[in-house]
């Protein structure tokens, strides 16, 4: 009997970030998760995606900040947000999900120390209404 081909394990450190088909750089992406709710009757049982935090270098860009503040004033600014897992920096997308009518919850500025010299970060919390795991084949324009 033929031995199984290992499939290659996938590092965590090469993404890319696509909100409503633009690409923006991001530092860190929080886990994605879609579980279910087991104290329900199963007929009944709640499916939820928790939020997901995306983390990047501060800017002078106020672009993530505008987008929660569309939110605050009330508008319904729901976005597709792509997030490409890649097999290295600028290399093949391997793994592609889709968070479906994503709005940002929450966004959070740096925490300022004068004794510091760290880089400051923004944090973007998203809720959206599904998770979708694209498949490798099809093509996704990220919006």
């Amino acid at each position: 009997m033929p031995g199984r081909q290992q499939e290659p394990l996938l590092r965590v450190s090469s993404f890319v970030v696509l909100i409503a088909g633009r690409e923006i750089g991001f530092a860190e992406v929080g886990r994605l998760t879609s579980e279910t709710d087991l104290e329900d009757p199963r007929d009944l049982r709640a499916h939820r995606f928790p939020t997901v935090v995306l983390r990047r270098a501060l800017t002078t860009s106020k672009e993530l900040y505008d987008w929660r503040r569309s939110i605050v004033e009330g508008k319904d600014d729901r976005r597709d947000v792509t997030i490409r897992q890649l097999s290295a920096p600028g290399g093949d997308i391997v793994n592609s999900w889709k968070l479906v009518r994503a709005w940002p919850c929450r966004w959070s500025g740096p925490a300022l120390d004068a004794m510091s010299a760290a880089i400051a970060f923004e944090e973007l919390e998203l809720s959206f209404d599904d998770l979708v795991w694209m498949a490798r084949d099809k093509p996704d324009t990220g919006g």
